[in-house]
């Protein structure tokens, strides 16, 4: 019995294609902006909701580390 619950992700309408790597680096640094802007707040949940559930994880541990080292090369 899982405990855990499940839900969908509404569609983001600035990305209509199966493709969803723009989507998935997209939604990583503007929860970091959001993060950077207004601090832990509930608005910056849904950008790390669509990373986390598009994004391959070893993407993010690698993005999470460089941005870390101040290395990360996305706008955030």
């Amino acid at each position: 019995m899982c405990d855990q619950e499940f839900r969908t992700l509404r569609i983001d309408p600035r990305y209509p294609f199966t493709n969803q790597t723009k989507a998935c680096y997209d939604n990583y640094c503007d929860y970091w902006k959001c993060i950077r802007l207004l601090g832990e707040v509930d608005d910056c949940r849904i950008f790390k909701r669509y990373f986390e559930t598009i994004c391959p994880n070893p993407w993010i541990e690698h993005w999470n580390e460089l941005r870390e080292k101040g290395a990360f090369p996305g706008p955030i």
